[in-house]
């Protein structure tokens, strides 16, 4: 059974006249002085001895998907990709070379893997390979692929999280080197977005971010920069699209000279005034809790959209905030949950949708959005496109998404399509320590108290089930007949998770790799290094440097 994300790319390959029988030569223009470039491939040469012995090669492509760059390590490798004319300087988009990693990941803007004989070409067949787009930290906007490419025998099932992890280290690398000017920019714009819910857009030269509003004005960006650089408090006043004015200009200067502006138009007259909803008096003390802030900037930037996507790792609270985001207000809360498709049927979900969707009165919550198949997307989609929208309305329809399917592009795009730019993530629980202490120290009566380094070891711990893992670990701890826990109590799995919270980034998805191949063999780690396609000594190695069992 083929994959649907490669028949479409066949399809695609066929309208696009790709010769499957051969592998054109087509030169490209690689540039090694691009900002992508120039990050990323100190990057992969430091982390290619990581790689060293996997028979793997990596491959940094342009925007446009010409070869910036190629390292390998294996001969065999590196001269059967020589002769299929994977040679730097070669455009290896989908439309020349049809369906592989690099290409279709850049056609998709989503990270995707190709075995063998997926690839359109059948002088691919021999390789495997994966392929993640690299986006720019501020536009969001592909500006390369990174793809690990090996021939079919030596697959590994790391190679996907190493891709990933590699893709995430240089789109860091890129925010470090994103300009002082794009930064500022930024900040800017997000402050003037939090104290109002008008149109924003934030303009200058080279640099325009707005707000779904703004976006929907169609404004010519370069005409409103010109008329700002002739005067900032001449653009007051100035009508934007049908009924809206410009009622705000803020210059923004650096050094004393005008380098951006912040402009906030608003429906005339402008003499409606939006009141804010008051809020029930809390304790000074829990206004600075990471909780109530995520929800206080959740209220915020619900008030200047309609369709929301709340983004965060499973377990982070994403339902919660939003619930507790429209507790004040007169708004009804319905929520739909995408993970019961299978349960109630595709029909019935769908016919519930379209009936949750039309009442414009209610905000609506999609819960685990990722979790519907591209068919269901689709349909969802068309019901999406056909609903009412109110103009200037607070959110009306939001989504629940998990990071990793958001961050790895897994969602479709006609149904990312459904909603603006704009979207929240709430932060894990292992940066929002003060949260996990809240509700495990001094409980009260009944609850044992909590030695200075069992606190220290839940400030460390990387709580990977969020609040979920909070709420039984804190279940845990009331069966304790005990007045103060310490470490010796904790249980060893719980410590280990804190241990395991010092890895980085890639080496946790090397180890959980690792763990999932081993459960899959029942533990034969001769099985699970053969499926890792590493070697025993390694296995082993990487078992007492992971400490796993």
């Amino acid at each position: 059974m083929v994959r649907t994300e490669i028949v479409e790319s066949w399809r695609r390959s066929r309208l696009n006249g790709v010769d499957p029988d051969r592998v054109p030569c087509v030169e490209g223009e690689p540039s090694l002085d691009s900002r992508t470039a120039r990050v990323a491939i100190p990057v992969l040469t430091s982390m290619a001895d990581v790689l060293i012995g996997a028979n793997t090669s990596l491959l940094l492509s342009a925007p446009d998907g010409t070869l910036l760059w190629r390292w390998d390590e294996d001969s065999l490798l590196r001269s059967r990709l020589n002769r299929s004319s994977v040679v730097i300087g070669t455009r290896w988009s989908e439309d020349v070379i049809g369906t592989n990693g690099l290409g279709t990941a850049l056609e998709t803007a989503r990270a995707v893997t190709v075995n063998g004989t997926e690839h359109f070409n059948e002088a691919l067949h021999d390789f495997a390979c994966a392929g993640a787009p690299i986006r720019h930290p501020v536009t969001h906007r592909v500006t390369g692929v990174l793809s690990v490419t090996s021939l079919v025998e030596h697959a590994s099932s790391l190679m996907a999280p190493t891709l990933l992890r590699l893709a995430h280290d240089i789109e860091e690398e890129l925010y470090g080197e994103t300009s002082m000017h794009e930064r500022q920019m930024l900040r800017h714009f997000l402050a003037e977005r939090r104290r109002t819910r008008s149109a924003v857009v934030v303009v200058s030269a080279d640099v325009v971010i707005a707000n779904s509003l703004a976006t929907s004005m169609d404004l010519d960006h370069s005409a409103l920069w010109q008329r700002i650089e002739g005067g900032p408090d001449d653009v007051i006043g100035l009508e934007l699209s049908s009924g809206s004015r410009v009622t705000v200009c803020r210059p923004v200067h650096r050094g004393g000279v005008l380098v951006g502006a912040v402009v906030v138009a608003e429906e005339m007259p402008a003499s409606a005034v939006v009141r804010p909803t008051p809020t029930r008096a809390r304790d000074p003390r829990r206004q600075e809790r990471p909780w109530i802030r995520v929800v206080a900037q959740l209220r915020s930037t619900a008030s200047t959209t309609d369709r929301l996507l709340v983004v965060g790792e499973h377990g982070t609270g994403k339902r919660a905030a939003l619930r507790a985001a429209v507790a004040d207000s007169d708004i009804a809360y319905r929520e739909l949950d995408c993970a019961t498709v299978d349960e109630v049927g595709h029909e019935q979900w769908l016919a519930d949708a379209r009936a949750l969707v039309e009442h414009v009165d209610e905000l609506l919550v999609l819960a685990h959005l990722d979790d519907l198949d591209d068919r269901t997307c689709r349909a969802l989609a068309t019901i999406l496109d056909r609903a009412p929208r109110i103009d200037g309305s607070d959110l009306r329809l939001a989504a629940t998404v998990s990071a990793a399917a958001f961050h790895n592009d897994l969602l479709p795009r006609v149904i990312l399509d459904q909603f603006p730019p704009l979207t929240f993530e709430i932060p894990p629980l292992r940066k929002r320590t003060d949260d996990a202490l809240a509700r495990l120290v001094d409980q009260g009566v009944g609850m044992p108290r909590l030695s200075h380094e069992v606190i220290q070891a839940v400030q460390r711990h990387p709580w990977p089930g969020n609040h979920r893992q909070l709420e039984e670990f804190r279940r845990w701890l009331a069966r304790q007949n005990r007045p103060v826990v310490t470490t010796a109590d904790l249980p060893p799995a719980w410590l280990h998770e804190v241990t395991r919270g010092h890895l980085t980034a890639m080496q946790a998805a090397e180890s959980d790799a690792i763990a999932t191949a081993l459960r899959e063999h029942g533990g034969n780690k001769a099985a699970a290094a053969t499926a890792l396609g590493i070697s025993r000594s390694s296995l082993y190695r990487k078992l007492r440097e992971y400490r796993l069992r």
